[in-house]
Order: structure tokens, then sequence, then C-alpha cells
């Protein structure tokens, strides 16, 4: 039979496998099936000697407390410079990820999904980011500033130019076996991305609206890409219009009032007895699309705004 005490110990250890978190904005990505929200590491007070004298055994805010008394003696720059050594990874955060765009962002987002909370109430500590080599935030204590679900920290990201790597650190003290929290999302910060991705896919288009004839002279009757060849019921000669051919630069040749058509027209025998007919702008039942308009439309700018 299996003592009271030793299941209470296992279901504390399930629960902090899970109770934990994860960077949820700038979306982080982790490795499938795994338990990404729990901590990289443990360290003590013995890490080093500046802590020595402290007690860290009472409240999380009193651990906190006497953490942040002793920092200044451990002669650590930064949490990461005291945690890099200790927690050498990124846990479960996938470094190699595609990086997500971080334009007009603010804010980095941590959350435990299980109790709906940011950071675990209990779990005081400092916490602080990197984007490369600049310290983007620094706090004494995360858990107790930032409440909220999800806790919403400020970030400037301007720091960043194209892709940067965003690492985060939190140190909770809530028991005298600190944890150490480590992950990190790739980024990208170029202003200009979104607009040319867009800017490319948009000048390929060719608007169906506008019809293009491009003159073309030959020997046999004009070959029509996309519509039929249009013939008039005149007699006397063949008046072909030219078949619309789609290009990035619309050029449409506008009817004349003449009877001969100098595009594309084929030779013919001349026919003396029977007059030409009178070319207007209301043209034979020809499908709209094969129909030149009678007013160019205007270039489409393919620089996108």
């Amino acid at each position: 039979m299996i003592a009271p005490s030793s299941i209470l110990a296992l279901a504390s250890l399930v629960a902090s496998v899970h109770a934990h978190g994860y960077i949820s904005k700038p979306k982080a990505t982790y490795q499938p099936n795994t338990p990404y929200t729990n901590y990289n590491a443990i360290t003590t007070a013995g890490v080093n000697k500046g802590f020595a004298g402290g007690k860290y055994d009472g409240s999380p805010s009193q651990n906190t407390q006497v953490f942040t008394e002793h920092w200044n003696a451990t002669g650590y720059k930064s949490l990461r410079d005291m945690t890099d050594p200790i927690a050498t990874d990124y846990g479960y955060s996938v470094e190699t990820a595609t990086p997500v765009d971080v334009t007009g962002y603010t804010e980095m987002w941590w959350q435990n999904d299980e109790y709906k909370e940011g950071f675990i109430a209990s779990h005081e500590g400092p916490c602080e980011a990197w984007i490369g080599e600049t310290q983007v935030f620094h706090y004494d204590n995360c858990a107790a500033r930032f409440k909220s679900y999800p806790a919403k920290i400020p970030v400037d990201y301007s720091s960043c130019k194209g892709d940067c790597l965003l690492v985060f650190y939190w140190l909770a003290l809530h028991e005298p076996n600190w944890q150490i929290y480590k992950q990190c999302v790739p980024i990208t910060n170029n202003g200009s991305g979104a607009s040319t991705t867009t800017q490319s896919s948009a000048s390929d288009e060719t608007p169906s609206n506008a019809p293009v004839v491009t003159p073309a002279a030959t020997t046999t009757a004009p070959v029509a890409t996309k519509a039929p060849v249009a013939q008039t019921p005149a007699p006397a000669q063949e008046v072909l219009t030219a078949a619309p051919v789609a290009t990035k630069g619309p050029v449409v040749q506008t009817p004349t009032p003449a009877p001969e058509v100098t595009t594309a027209t084929p030779e013919t025998p001349s026919t003396p007895t029977t007059p030409a007919p009178e070319v207007t702008s209301a043209t034979p039942d020809v499908p709209d699309q094969a129909t030149p308009s009678t007013t160019a439309p205007a270039p489409k700018d393919n620089c996108l705004m």
C-alpha cells in the first residue's frame, strides 16, 4: 500500500509539471508532446557566495525580497548571466522555428492555461528578456507585478533589425530549490517585409477588365489567344478585331471611322462594287471580353501603396 505522503508528493510533482507557463505572444513554437511549460533547471543559493546569509525558505515574497537584497553582492550583471551556465538550452522551445513578425508589437505575453493565470501567483521572483545582446526588460518580481491572464509585459522590439531571437528568463523563488525558466522565440522586425510580400503578389495580377490589343501583321488570319476572331458581315471585305492579349501594360487601339483596318488585317482582293461598311463605336455582336474599350483604362500602378 502506498503511503499517503507518497501519494501527496506524486500529486504535487504531476501538478508542477503542468503548472508553469509559455510564451503566447509572440507565439513560441514547442516540440510536440513535451511538457514544454516546465522549468529548465534547478539551482540554489549555493550557486554564488553573494547569496550567503540569506533565508530562502520563507514565503514567496519574503524569499524574493532576500534574493533582491543579496543580488548586488553576487556580481551578476543580469539574470541571463546567472542562469545561462546552468540552463544551457531553451527547454522545449524551438530556436529554429519560422520567425514571428513582431512589427507593431509592444508586449510579450506569458501564460498558464491550466490555472488561467499569467505567472503562477506563488512563483514570485525576477524575470527578464533579451533580443540578441540587448536586454529589453528586467523586473525583480514578475508574478507580483504582472497579475493578468495572460501576463502582458511591455517590450520595445526596435532593437531587432531583420531576424532575431527573443529569449525569456524567469527565476521562481517560492522554495529553496529555485526554478529556472528559459524559452525562446525566433522573431523578425522588418518593417518592409509584410508590404514587400503584398506588393510582389499584387504586381503579378492583371486586371480582368482591361483587355489589351497588340498589333501584329501576319500573312495569314490573326490568331486569337483568348477569344475567337470576330468577322463583320460585310460582303466586300473581312474586318477583323484584334484579339485581346493580356499583358502587364494595357494599351488599347481605338477603332477609327475609316473603313480600312490597319491592325492585323490580312490582304484581301479589292471589291470596288461594294462600299466598305462604316466602322462605328457600336461593334457587331462580339463577346464582351474581345471588344476593345473606346476609352483606354488608366495603367495599373504595379507599386503597391
